[in-house]
């Protein structure tokens, strides 16, 4: 039979370890744990299910993105804060009253297909595409108001809209 004089000393020592560790688990512990299952421990104020002041409120919900396709979250943010102030603007006879301003934004195209049903699109809208006739380059960049980025990123081919990098910006 092993005992802890027969035993190796630094399993000796390994076993001395874990039962000070449960001896100092069970003493930080016991309470809690020995508190009976359906007995309620909350202060009154908890229970009663009011929020606990001491604690910071809970973050704002996330929005969902409405328009995946749109890559850039800012880009994102701006078509949906656009189209809920013109709903907000649009009274009861379809007219706006305060229309927000409908800004263009140079944005890049990128497609998985379908390139020149895109570029006629855009043209339809009077968007003017850059790259539409040249076939070296898969994808569009074009100066597009943001009323019409939420319904080109639903187009068929458009895999993503961002802003490109600040060097692809045109010269003005």
């Amino acid at each position: 039979m092993l005992t802890a004089r027969n035993l190796p000393q630094p399993l000796a020592l390994i076993s001395l370890f874990l039962l000070l560790t449960a001896a100092a688990t069970l003493l930080a512990c016991g309470p809690a744990a020995s508190a009976p299952a359906d007995r309620n421990t909350l202060p009154p104020a908890q229970q009663a299910g009011d929020a606990d002041p001491t604690e910071p409120p809970p973050p704002p919900p996330v929005p969902a993105f409405i328009y995946p396709n749109i890559g850039d979250s800012q880009l994102h943010f701006d078509v949906v804060e656009f189209e809920e102030a013109q709903d907000a603007a649009s009274g009861t006879s379809g007219q706006s009253d305060t229309a927000p301003e409908d800004a263009v934004v140079f944005v890049q195209i990128l497609l998985s297909g379908n390139k020149a049903e895109v570029a006629a699109w855009l043209r339809s809208k009077g968007v003017t595409p850059l790259h539409a006739e040249n076939p070296q380059i898969s994808n569009l960049t074009a100066e597009v108001p943001l009323s019409l980025l939420g319904e080109l990123s639903q187009q068929d081919g458009v895999r993503e809209i961002h802003r490109p990098a600040p060097s692809f910006l045109p010269i003005e």
